[in-house]
């Protein structure tokens, strides 16, 4: 098998799976982790994939975001990992905002073993999961339905969480790069989570490794703007070209 044909196969499966990592590659076609490298990045040169921290994900050049329906099935196992984390820094007996994203949504599963907390949320993912759940305070947060994001954002989204108070919110990021600039592809997204963090006494950001070293349009801080910051990025403080002190807590699942 030469490299054009290994290349075209690795392209097929990843998009199959959506995603695959530099390990699977190797082990399958019996090649070292530098030339799944070279194979990688001939790939993205012709916008095939998009490269993460050990391996890449379907790219598709026409869209320049993915639905939740496609997020949904990308980096399972991962953003359970970070899910189990970042539950564990909720507090029993406390008010928790819950924005959109499907990181976001294995949080909420892992938090119905909390007690006597209230849920609100605009995620209509983290609505239909959580309204299952007996014997759970839950309020939805109204606004302007979002397919991409499966959520409510916008002006009344804002108008509505301004009346209120958050003892936490979970944020999900789609991009974050070496400065440490947290962004999204949405305005009305952005503009929304922006609120919820105002609104905030603890906020976590939550992203698992394919946002690194990302940088969309519309930004909602930094990524020391949290109090707590949940990956399974491993290298994160080598990422981070500002000074990791300024970040409150910073945990590697």
């Amino acid at each position: 098998m030469n490299q054009k044909q290994r290349q075209e196969l690795i392209a097929e499966k990843v998009k199959i799976k959506g995603s695959i990592t530099s390990v699977e590659i190797a082990d399958e076609f019996g090649i070292s982790k530098m030339t799944v490298g070279r194979d990688l990045k001939e790939l993205e040169a012709r916008g095939v994939v998009q490269l993460f921290h050990g391996g890449a994900m379907y790219k598709d050049s026409n869209i320049l975001e993915y639905p939740i329906s496609v997020k949904s099935d990308l980096f399972v196992n991962e953003k359970k990992r970070i899910g189990q984390m970042a539950a564990e820094q909720i507090n029993n007996g406390s008010s928790v905002f819950l924005e959109t994203g499907t990181t976001v949504l294995h949080i909420a599963l892992e938090l119905t073993k909390k007690t006597e907390c209230n849920y609100y949320t605009n995620s209509l993912l983290v609505m239909n999961h959580l309204s299952k759940v007996d014997d759970l305070s839950l309020h939805a947060i109204p606004g302007k339905y979002r397919e991409l994001s499966s959520g409510f954002l916008g002006m009344e989204t804002q108008s509505y969480i301004d009346h209120l108070s958050f003892d936490y919110c979970i944020i999900g990021a789609e991009a974050v790069n070496s400065e440490g600039r947290v962004s999204l592809h949405n305005e009305e997204d952005a503009l929304t989570k922006r609120a919820v963090m105002q609104r905030s006494k603890h906020k976590i950001l939550v992203f698992d490794r394919s946002k690194i070293d990302q940088d969309y349009l519309y930004g909602i801080g930094s990524i020391n703007s949290f109090d707590t910051v949940v990956t399974d990025y491993l290298e994160i403080f080598d990422f981070l070209s500002n000074d990791k002190e300024s970040v409150g807590n910073i945990l590697v699942v």
